[in-house]
C-alpha cells in the first residue's frame, strides 16, 4: 500500500506539518469552547464548535499519517453529533471522550512544536517556518476560496470536477489526487456558496463531504438535483467509514456513489472515471441519431442557431446543405425496411467522409441529412456537395453484404445549398432557403446540386478564416 493519496513521503510530511499548523491556530478557541461545554453541557454553540473541530480532524488526520489522532477524532465527532441530534443525553461520558481527544491533539501539537524548534536550532534561524514547496502551493489555496488549477493538460479536453468540503485540507488533498490523475479539478470550502459556484462552473462531476456547516451535503445534493441542467451530473459523497445510515441518506438525496474516509486514491479515481464514462455515454446518446450515429435534428438546430449568430456578428461565411435520398420509398418498398436502414447507415458514412471534420453532419429526418459548413461560401460548398453526390452515385450499396447484382441498391441524392445572408437570414430562413433549393433539385430531375439565390439586396460575406 502506498502513501496517502499517492503522494511521496516528503509531500505527506509537508501536508502533515501544514495540517498541524492549521490545527494549532484553531486549538485555543476550541479549548475555550470545550471549557464552556464542561461548565454547561447544554451550550449548543460550544457543542457545535467541538463537532466542527473534530469533524475536520476526522476527515484529514489519517490521510496525513496521523491514524491515532484520526481514530480519537472520529469517536469525538460521533459523540458530538449524537448530542447535537438529541440522540444522546450522556454529557458526562461525552465530556470524558472530548477530554481524551483534546489530550491526544495536545500531544501531537507538542510533537509538532518540538520538531519545529529542532528545525530552528539546526538551521540557526529562530524565525524558521514550515517549508512549503511550489508544488504544495499549487495544491493548497487560501482558506474559503475556490482553487483554479495551476497547470492544465495541453492539447486535450479535461473533465471538470468540483470538490466541496468545509475542511480545506481534506478538499485540497482530494483536489490534488484528481489533478494528478489528469482531471481539471477545483474545490470550494464554503458550502453556502457551493450552489452558486456549481451553477456558474457546470462541472462534469461533484465530490462533496456529507457533513458540513450551514448547509449539509444532503440538502445541497437535493438543491443540485432540482436544477434542470444538473440532474444528470454525477455526485460522489465522502462519508465516514462504516456509517451505513449516511450512505443510504446520500443515495436517497440523489447521490450516485460514495467513498469512505480514509480512502485509497485508486478507488476514488476509478469511481470518478466510471461515472464520467457513463455521463459521456448519456450525453452522446442525447445528441446522436441511434441508427446513423450522425448528430440528431435537435443538436443540429442548436448548432445552426449558434453558428448563424456567430456568422452575423463576425461576418463569417456559413452554408447549409440539405441532402435527400432520391426515391427512398422505393428502397423500403422493394427491399424492406432493413435494407432501407442499411442504406441510411452507409449513406451517413459517405457523407461524413466527404466533408471536413469541422462540418456538422446530422440526420435531419427520415432520409434527409443536413450539413452545416462553417467558413465556406456557396461556390466551394457546391463543389463539396457535387463531389458527395458523385461518391454516393458510385457507391455500391449492397444489402446484407451480398455482392450479387440483384442485391445492389442504386442510390442517388439531391442537394440544396444556401449561404447565410448576413442581414436578413435567421436560422429558420436559412433552412427554408436550403429546402427550396433542394425541392428545385428534385423538380429538375434529381441527382443534382442546386444553390439558393441570395435574398434581394443581400451580398454574401467575403470574410474567410485566417
Amino acid at each position: 500500500m502506498g502513501t496517502p493519496l499517492g503522494l511521496s513521503g516528503e509531500q505527506v510530511e509537508e501536508l502533515k506539518e501544514l495540517f498541524l499548523a492549521d490545527i494549532l491556530g484553531l486549538f485555543p478557541e476550541v479549548k475555550i469552547q470545550f471549557d464552556k461545554f464542561s461548565v454547561d453541557p447544554t451550550n449548543k454553540e460550544a457543542l457545535e464548535a467541538i463537532f466542527d473541530f473534530f469533524h475536520r480532524l476526522a476527515g484529514t488526520s489519517r490521510n496525513v499519517g496521523l491514524p491515532l489522532l484520526g481514530y480519537v477524532a472520529v469517536m469525538a465527532e460521533r459523540v458530538a453529533n449524537e448530542l447535537n441530534l438529541g440522540r444522546s443525553t450522556d454529557t458526562k461520558t461525552a465530556a470524558l471522550i472530548f477530554s481524551d481527544a483534546m489530550e491526544a491533539v495536545t500531544v501531537e501539537l507538542q510533537r509538532y512544536a518540538e520538531a519545529k524548534a529542532l528545525k530552528a536550532e539546526e538551521t540557526g534561524d529562530s524565525s524558521v517556518e514550515i517549508a512549503i514547496t511550489d508544488d504544495m502551493k499549487q495544491s493548497i489555496a487560501p482558506r474559503g476560496g475556490v482553487v483554479v488549477p495551476a497547470r492544465l493538460g495541453e492539447g486535450r479536453e479535461l473533465s471538470k470536477i468540483l470538490v466541496i468540503d468545509d475542511d480545506e485540507f481534506s478538499a485540497g488533498m482530494i483536489d490534488n489526487c484528481l489533478r494528478a490523475a489528469g482531471f481539471l479539478s477545483r474545490y470550494c470550502c464554503q458550502p453556502e456558496r457551493a450552489l452558486h459556484v456549481i451553477e456558474s462552473e457546470l462541472p462534469d462531476l461533484i465530490v462533496m463531504d456529507i457533513i458540513m456547516p450551514k448547509i449539509d451535503g444532503l440538502e445541497l445534493c437535493r438543491r443540485i438535483r432540482s436544477h434542470p441542467s444538473l440532474q444528470d451530473t454525477p455526485i460522489i459523497f465522502v462519508t465516514r467509514r462504516g456509517d451505513v445510515e449516511q450512505r443510504v441518506q446520500g443515495l436517497e438525496a440523489g447521490a450516485n456513489d460514495y467513498i469512505s474516509k480514509p480512502f485509497e486514491p485508486q478507488e476514488l479515481i476509478a469511481r470518478v472515471r466510471s461515472h464520467l464514462e457513463r455521463l459521456s455515454n448519456l450525453r452522446e446518446m442525447a445528441i446522436r441519431d441511434g441508427l446513423t450515429r450522425c448528430f440528431n435534428h435537435r443538436f443540429f438546430k442548436l448548432r445552426i442557431e449558434q453558428e448563424v449568430e456567430r456568422g452575423k456578428r463576425y461576418n463569417h461565411q456559413l452554408c447549409v446543405a440539405m441532402v435527400d435520398i432520391d426515391n427512398f420509398k422505393q428502397v423500403n418498398d422493394g427491399h424492406g425496411h432493413l435494407a432501407g436502414d442499411m442504406v441510411l447507415s452507409h449513406m451517413a458514412n459517405v457523407v461524413v467522409a466527404s466533408v471536413r471534420s469541422t462540418d456538422i453532419v446530422a440526420r435531419y429526418g427520415g432520409e434527409e441529412f443536413a450539413i452545416l459548413m462553417v467558413h465556406a461560401g456557396a461556390p466551394e460548398s457546391k463543389v463539396v456537395c457535387n463531389r458527395l453526390r458523385e461518391r454516393i452515385a458510385a457507391y455500391r450499396f449492397s444489402y446484407a453484404g451480398e455482392s450479387d447484382a440483384d442485391k445492389i441498391i442504386p442510390i442517388t441524392v439531391s442537394v440544396g445549398v444556401a449561404e447565410l445572408a448576413p442581414i436578413t437570414d435567421t436560422p429558420s430562413t436559412l433552412l427554408r432557403r436550403a429546402d427550396a433549393a433542394l425541392y428545385a433539385a428534385k423538380a429538375n430531375g434529381k441527382n443534382r446540386v442546386m444553390t439558393a439565390p441570395m435574398p434581394s439586396g443581400e451580398k454574401a460575406s467575403e470574410v474567410k478564416p485566417a
